[in-house]
């Protein structure tokens, strides 16, 4: 059994997802389930990731685009099909833009979930790779939906009702797991399957992040969030761009990046010549070679 999952939310650009995709397989092998939400997609994207599909994949197609502001819609409808057809214990949501550049983010993610049972939601938490986090744009947001005639009932943001079970257990409005990259145990899916929470309406009218609403209702469940990212856990994610060049990221061992194709430390400048989304595709290349050399040697030797 895979005890890990991945659920990647696809936008146009094909050699983008089929890369990302490729970095899943070659890190987290070629069995491990993967669900594509395609969003509509007109550009040949999904004709694409459809004609690359492999056994381990569900590719799932919005029956319209919904843009940034239905990706809760588009991931909720993700991780129910993960709930439904996988038994994966964890579940990675990936960005199209985000990549695994090293091994052993399985074995990570169960070790953390076993030395933290309360936590339902882990990745980037308490601090970015060099700063404390600020959730304030978010309360602002939230703070914002819900006054005047949004406080009536028929009016009120359809998360309001987790807001408020959150709210009782401790939680501040805003405070999130960063969206590029993260984990949800299989328990806190289920809790979350359970209150209605991927329940999500096709027309959101919120434009609230989707890290800040699974955050929320982690919480209103009764579950934590976890920091699981530098600068000691192996998750190192900005919202654009790398915090180091890539070959720098690779060498000091974290597993998953984000935001590989915009922003500081993405481009040929500062990666040698190539741009980051290369280098790691070019590392894999060369994991894979060395692999084979070391599959060819013991051949010959056992013979």
């Amino acid at each position: 059994m895979n005890r890990l999952a991945v659920v990647m939310p696809c936008g146009p650009g094909s050699a983008q997802a089929l890369d990302t995709l490729g970095s899943v397989e070659h890190y987290l092998g070629d069995t491990c389930p993967v669900i594509v939400v395609d969003d509509h997609t007109t550009d040949g994207t999904h004709e694409a990731l459809a004609k690359a599909a492999r056994p381990n994949w569900i590719l799932m197609r919005n029956p319209r685009a919904r843009g940034i502001e239905g990706l809760i819609r588009s991931l909720a409808d993700g991780f129910l099909q993960a709930l439904e057809h996988t038994q994966s214990d964890v579940i990675l949501r990936l960005d199209q833009d985000a990549l695994v550049i090293n091994a052993g983010l399985t074995e990570a993610a169960l070790e953390y979930m076993r030395a933290n049972p309360g936590v339902g939601i882990f990745g980037v938490y308490r601090e970015d790779h060099d700063r404390a986090r600020s959730f304030e744009v978010h309360t602002r947001l939230i703070n914002s939906e819900l006054r005047g005639l949004r406080r009536l009932v028929r009016h009120a943001p359809f998360w309001a009702p987790l807001l408020m079970s959150a709210e009782g257990r401790g939680y501040h409005r805003g405070d999130n797991v960063f969206g590029g990259a993260y984990l949800v145990t299989r328990d806190c899916l289920e809790k979350l399957q359970s209150a209605g929470a991927l329940n999500v309406p096709d027309a959101v009218r919120s434009r609230l992040q989707e890290d800040v609403y699974f955050s929320m209702a982690t919480a209103a469940v009764g579950l934590e969030m976890g920091h699981f990212a530098a600068p000691d856990g192996p998750l190192c994610l900005e919202w654009r761009g790398l915090p180091k060049p890539a070959r720098e990221l690779w060498a000091e061992g974290f597993m998953v990046v984000h935001s590989v194709d915009k922003g500081a430390n993405t481009d040929p400048g500062a990666n040698g010549g190539l741009t980051a989304r290369e280098v790691f595709r070019q590392i894999r290349a060369q994991e894979t070679a060395g692999q084979s050399a070391l599959f060819n040697r013991e051949s010959i030797f056992l013979r």
